[in-house]
Order: C-alpha cells, then structure tokens, then sequence
C-alpha cells in the first residue's frame, strides 16, 4: 500500500504519528540549553605553577619553565607556546591550530607533563592545566555593597552566606569571589627567643604543621559495614595556637608557641581588586554548567539574590552588574 492510500485509509493513524513527532519536538525544544554563543574552545590551554619561598624568576624559568616547555612542546597540532616567569610563578599558554579536537589536546598535554612531573622542584604547588572554553565566562557577576563595611567584613559575608546559597543552584558549575582581602593567621616568631632556647624555625613550623591536621588513621569493620576513625586536630582559636607545646626545657618546663613570638589575624595581600563606581565592592562571578539553560539560571540566581535581602542585614547590597541572559 503506498503512502497516500495509508493516509486516506488510515488517517487516525497518520494523525497520531504526527502528533508524537509535534510533542516529541516540543519537548526537545523545551530541554534544549539556551545560550547567548555556542560553546565553543579558545584554543588554548594553561599551565599554572606557583612556587613558595620566593623564588625569583631567572630560578622559576631554569627549574621549572624550560622543563614544562620541553615536554608539552611535542603535542600534536600546537601552533604557539609563550611562558611567562615571574618571582614565584610560571605560566605557560599553549595556542593550537583551529579546529583542533580540544579535549584531546588537554589530555595529550597532562600526558606530557605527568612525565616530568617528579622533575620538578618539591617547593611548588599542585600545577593546574586549564582548557578555557566559552562556558568559563562568568554568566552573571554580582557586586556586594554596603555603606557601613569593610571590603574585608563583606568577604566574609559572602564567603558564609551568599557563596555556598548560589552554588547550590542546579546548573551552577562554580562561583568565584573577587574584592575584599581573605583572612590569615601570622606567627611573628622571635628570633632571639629562638636562639634562647636553640630552637630551629623549621622545627618549629613542622610542630605547627603535625598538630593541624585531621587525619584518617584507620577503620573498624564490621558485617555489612565499616565506621572510619579519623584524629581531629584542626585548631579552632588563637589562644590554642599560642599554648601549643614546642618543646620542654631541662628543667621540665615547657615552652609554648607564645613563649617565642606572636599569633595574630590578619589577611592575605590582595591580588585582585573589584570595584564598583569607583568604591571597592566584593563580586562574585557565576559561571553555568556546559549543558545548563542560562536563561532558567539567571532567573534562579534572581529568585535567590531577593531571598537573600530578606535574610542579610538591611546595609547590604546586591547588584547585578553583568547578566548575560
């Protein structure tokens, strides 16, 4: 039977197979993410290394930049590589050729540069390798004001408040905070006093370090399950800092970390600035999952900021300062 007669003949049928091609569709179309530009790769991959204890940056280049440049410089398709070193920093940017397959390339440069990864010096931190696509911009930035606070006192605000809020946002990959300096702990430790009592300093940092921990030290079995035992040894205070034990003199008496210097607050120098018609705000940058809707989030991000007016003091304010819904 060809196809007009089936249609003639049966056109409950023909109509119900249209009808379930019509709601299938607007079903895809409802599902579908909605983005201002497709996501599509810049075509470059970053190598981030941090070094401690100040490194300078002829040392940063000879230890470690040449090394990463020698063993990625061999990945397929790369077009250009430019490393930056700088005192306790070394950056290298790999530029491939267009139209290369981005999540290979990514995963033939960690190859690479697991090779020599125990070639570098035990003074850097974990490297990051990041391939930026257009996804990684940030699809709504905030700026938190106030009339009464601090960059420093918002920090924290954001940080216990309205961070964690917008990272539960299904869609939501990462939230990141800029403006307002974090806050640290500073052990001033006295040199003389050191030498009074013949200590080392990296003694003294290894002590600070083994009672700071919490640590997973083994587990009971049971029939169908098992409980973890971990040692918690976090310090919770300042005042736990300055009486920890250091060591113990002839005599028996012990000395404590307040004894040789001191434990105050402080923050960590600032390395990005945010600011919002010239007075210095904190901002926090939303970035969207891959497959996520950005209109659907935008209006969530929205829904949450008017939640979180209600609950934060009446000084504080948030300002959508780029939406890209």
């Amino acid at each position: 039977m060809s196809l007009p007669n089936l249609s003639v003949n049966r056109p409950v049928t023909i109509s119900m197979f249209f009808i379930g091609i019509a709601i299938t569709g607007l079903i895809a179309l409802k599902l579908l993410p909605i983005e201002m530009m497709p996501n599509t790769s810049f075509g470059d991959i970053t190598i981030n290394i941090d070094v401690r204890g100040g490194i300078p940056a002829s040392e940063v280049e000879q230890r470690i930049t040449k090394l990463v440049e020698e063993a990625v410089g061999t990945v397929s398709h790369l077009k250009n590589i430019i490393s930056i070193s700088k005192e306790g920093n070394s950056r290298i940017i790999l530029e491939f050729e267009p139209g290369t397959d981005m999540d290979f390339a990514a995963l033939e440069v960690r190859e690479k540069f697991n090779r020599i990864r125990n070639k570098l010096p035990p003074e850097i931190e974990k490297p990051v390798i990041a391939k930026y696509e257009y996804t990684d911009i940030p699809i709504v930035i905030l700026a938190v004001t106030s009339s009464k606070r601090t960059p420093e006192e918002l920090r924290k605000i954001v940080d216990e408040k309205i961070k964690d809020r917008i990272q539960r946002i299904e869609g939501v990959a990462q939230v990141e905070v800029s403006g307002g300096r974090e806050q640290k702990i500073i052990i001033e430790i006295d040199p003389t006093k050191l030498h009074t009592y013949s200590l080392s300093i990296n003694k003294v940092v290894d002590i600070i370090n083994l009672n700071n921990a919490n640590m997973l030290v083994g587990e009971i079995k049971r029939t169908k399950d098992k409980f973890l035992i971990r040692t918690i040894g976090e310090f919770q205070s300042l005042k736990e800092i300055e009486n920890l034990a250091i060591a113990a003199t002839e005599s028996g008496s012990v000395i404590r970390l307040k004894d040789i210097g001191i434990v105050k607050n402080s923050y960590l120098e600032p390395t990005a600035f945010a600011r919002l018609n010239t007075q210095p705000v904190v901002s926090v940058y939303v970035q969207k999952e891959s497959t996520a809707n950005t209109i659907a989030i935008s209006r969530q991000v929205d829904r949450e900021i008017k939640l979180l007016k209600e609950i934060l003091d009446k000084d504080i304010n948030i300002i959508s300062t780029f939406n890209q819904a």
